[in-house]
Order: C-alpha cells, then structure tokens, then sequence
C-alpha cells in the first residue's frame, strides 16, 4: 500500500539495503512517505529539494559519522525530529545523541512496532502544533495570520502577512522571487518585480534584530530567500 501524496515524509539515512526496503514497505502501510540515503552527503542535496518531517540517522555511515550529520541537521534544518539508529547500545552514545538535539535514540535490532510508535508519538505532536510557528520571541499563528511577540501583537501590512504566511509555510527551504510575487498577485505576478526585496525589507525590520544580518530570512543569492525557525 502506498501513502497518500499529502503524507508526511521520512528520510532514512543508513546504508543498510535490507533495512532500507524493509522499512520503505513497513512504513508506507502506515502512511509515511519513505526516502532513502546511503550517506550524509546525499541527504544535503535530498532535503533542498525533498523536505523532511523527520530523520532517522544512523551512527555508524560511510564517511563523516551519524553525530557529525546530527549536528548539522539542527544548525540547518532545525525544525526536522531526528531519531538516532544504531548498532552501539552503550549510554554514552544514547546520551550523546540526545544532548546533541535527537529526539529520540533507537537501538538494532529493534521492534518495528517500537520504532512507529516513536515516529508517530514525535509526528503526532508535531501535526498538532503545526499551525503555530515559532522563531525566537515571535509566534506566528498560520490560521489565524496572527504576528506576536512576547504576547504582544506585531502589526503587518497586507503584503508582509502574504509573505509571513508562505516563508512559514515553506520553513527551512529555498523560496524564489517568483514563489513569492505568485502569493502575493498570483496569476498576474511578475518575478521581476523589484518591490517583493522591499516587502522582505520592511518585514524583516519588524522581527529581525539586524536586519542587515539577517538571523531569520537569509538571503541566498541568486536564488531567493530561506526562512529558519526553531519550530
């Protein structure tokens, strides 16, 4: 049985060929999206274009190790829940992992069933809060288009709101000019259009400490724009 389309997605990193079509069956039943990499490395170029829910990473990878991956994932996908997988059941690599931002830490072999449970106890919570997304002091409620920080509403013009709305929407990936002058007027955007930077300007005037460092909408040259959060 495949998942649904509008499932959640997992990113499976572990060279393990067995494990791999195992699981991909498993979880499909359950309706997972299901991706695979052998290594860190390809996991960097899988997430740009297929962004994860959730990451189950094995320690011990070819190359730089499950720890150095962890790492990276919370300094560049931090709204991703990672579930360490491994072969070393000692307390100071679970301990490791999980001081080092995993959410949870699963030895093998272990129960398939232990593992669903785990990644829908982590999803479950995920897909109920998921209308509130959080970046420092703001909140921004996706259902209601409501700004705030430390309780205190933030006011946004129009414009701002529509795009507020969409980085949040797309967190922790590339959005284009054209992604973003297509939320705004839709069929008659234009990608040119000089005043989506002034848009993103005055919006980050308003949740940005510097605003020509930006911390929250990074700049990514001739490419567009990444919203980072800490949902």
């Amino acid at each position: 049985m495949l998942a649904s389309p509008d499932a959640q997605h997992i990113l499976i990193v572990d060279d393990d060929p067995l494990l791999q079509s195992f699981l991909e069956d498993y979880l499909s039943q359950h309706n997972y999206n299901v991706t695979f990499c052998k290594q860190g490395e390809n996991m960097e170029s899988l997430l740009q274009t297929t962004p994860a829910d959730l990451v189950i990473l094995d320690i011990l990878l070819p190359g730089k190790d499950g720890f150095y991956w962890l790492d990276w994932l919370k300094n560049n996908h931090p709204a991703v829940k990672v579930i360490m997988l491994s072969v070393k059941n000692q307390d100071i690599d679970k301990i490791q992992g999980l001081e080092s931002g995993a959410q949870d830490y699963l030895c093998k072999p272990f129960n398939p069933r232990e593992l669903l449970a785990r990644i829908n106890n982590l999803l479950q919570h995920t897909s109920v809060s998921s209308s509130v997304i959080s970046f420092g002091a703001f909140r921004f409620d996706t259902a209601k288009k409501v700004l705030t920080k430390d309780d205190k509403i933030i006011k946004l013009t129009n414009a701002e709101l529509v795009f507020l709305s969409y980085l949040c929407k797309k967190h922790n990936q590339l959005v284009t000019r054209d992604d973003l002058s297509h939320a705004l007027r839709g069929s008659t955007h234009n990608p040119l259009d000089r005043s989506i930077d002034v848009h993103i300007n005055r919006l980050r005037g308003k949740i940005e400490n510097d605003p020509s460092t930006p911390r929250y909408i990074r700049t990514i040259w001739g490419k567009g724009y990444l919203f980072q959060c800490n949902e």
